[in-house]
């Protein structure tokens, strides 16, 4: 299934309609502050011709990730130093982002996240950098994850996409010829692998909910790409969209055993081990994972799929890397686009990419990722994947009251029919 492009349009689409009705009164503050860009610009212009100048960038990226990059950028424009700040992700780093926009003393770049975008858009704290040629390569409702109203405020040439990982000798010692096509074949290869003693399937602890949230992406999303936004405005609820793929979740793989309860004792670590040793046949996962699982196991046997509904149906969870932003204070916002600019030459994407083991957003490079991630190349470039995490108001607050439903329902402290309930209380409660 290739529905990702209208996907991701028809989602994005929806959230701009909403948050973008200013009307015609805010035409004139648009104005005023296109303006006062192009002068600060104008003014960069004239500093950065006139000597070194240093660039600080806050960034959630290592010195050890962007280090190469920078000495390469440095070299060639011997008139530009790019201070890095580290901080680490996720909260350290919005914190300090928001302790920095709020003072006034955001550094020259950062870098745009799916937890500070709705800051970094409603404060106005970032450069609209939409003009740039590397945009007219990425799929537009790609693009725009980072950008409201047709700009765009941050830039990365890739996307992470996750999936099931399986151990292909465990799936034949079980007598499963090839990857589920359905969640029907998925619950069948669960009991198979069951019966000859092995656990199927687990999560850590902080990741229950994976397998019941594809399935909704999977069920609801692929046929109603704007479900979330619905509920967002209203026009839907929590109970409505998400009531009968946590039901079939539940039913399938908690209530008939298949899922053990062991999950919710285990850290990452620990499952990765599992899966690396063979105790586990499938675990959740992403590009992250590659080099701890070959670095533990270089001789297992193993491959990646993508969850399917009942009818084929395919939306693999996955999410826009954070991107590189130019602050709206800086003064060298020239040299800061001369940056991205470095960053988005062909030959630096294919770098970055073996950096990061994400899959490239831009259409025309040729590239190989060299890991089972290679089937979801395509994916990324037509923008195939989605995480509600990303479009949800108030998400912070909903996925902790989402993960803490599903943990409880593991337990049995609390019913699947009730965890859509809980999710549309707390709806409410935030939006207050």
């Amino acid at each position: 299934m290739r529905r990702g492009a209208a996907l991701l349009t028809v989602v994005l689409t929806a959230a701009a309609v909403l948050s973008g009705c200013g009307g015609q009164g805010d035409t004139g503050q648009t104005a005023s502050a296109d303006s006062t860009a192009a002068e600060s610009t104008a003014e960069g212009k004239m500093k950065d011709a006139g000597g070194k100048v240093t660039i600080s960038l806050l960034s959630w990226n290592t010195d050890e990730i962007l280090g190469d990059f920078i000495t390469g950028f440095e070299q060639e424009n011997p008139n530009i130093k790019i201070d890095l700040q580290y901080v680490p992700p996720v909260q350290q780093y919005v914190d300090k982002f928001s302790v920095l926009a709020a003072s006034g003393q955001m550094t020259d770049m950062f870098y745009i996240a799916a937890e500070n975008k709705q800051e970094v858009i409603s404060k106005g704290v970032a450069e609209d950098i939409s003009d740039m040629e590397i945009f007219s390569r990425i799929d537009p409702a790609t693009s725009a994850t980072y950008g409201k109203d047709g700009k765009i405020y941050g830039y990365s040439p890739d996307a992470w996409i996750g999936g099931i990982f399986y151990n292909k000798d465990l799936f034949e010692q079980a007598g499963i010829e090839g990857e589920p096509k359905t969640w029907q074949e998925f619950v069948e290869c669960a009991a198979k692998l069951k019966a000859i003693g092995v656990e199927p399937y687990l999560d850590d602890a902080d990741n229950v909910h994976n397998l019941a949230q594809d399935l909704y992406q999977c069920s609801v999303i692929s046929q109603e790409p704007d479900a979330d936004v619905q509920i967002n405005e209203g026009r839907a609820t929590f109970q409505e969209k998400y009531t009968e793929p946590l039901g079939r979740w539940y039913e399938d793989m908690i209530a008939s055993g298949l899922y053990s309860q062991m999950a919710l004792g285990l850290n990452s670590d620990q499952v990765i081990d599992m899966f690396a040793n063979g105790e586990v046949a499938m675990m959740h996962g992403g590009p992250w994972n590659i080099a701890t699982i070959e670095q533990k196991n270089p001789d297992l046997n193993y491959d990646i799929f993508g969850l399917s509904d009942n009818n084929g149906n395919r939306v693999l969870p996955g999410a826009v890397n954070v991107g590189l932003s130019i602050s709206t204070s800086s003064e060298h916002k020239d040299a800061c686009r001369a940056f991205i600019e470095y960053m988005a030459r062909d030959e630096n994407i294919v770098k970055w990419q073996k950096v990061t083991n994400n899959a490239i957003i831009v259409e025309g490079i040729d590239y190989t990722m060299g890991t089972v991630f290679e089937k979801f190349k395509e994916d990324a470039v037509t923008g195939s994947f989605y995480l509600p995490q990303i479009v949800w108001n108030n998400s912070s607050g909903i996925y902790k009251e989402f993960l803490s439903g599903i943990q409880d329902t593991i337990t049995g402290a609390d019913t699947i029919e009730n965890i859509p309930v809980r999710l549309d209380e707390k709806q409410a409660e935030l939006s207050q």
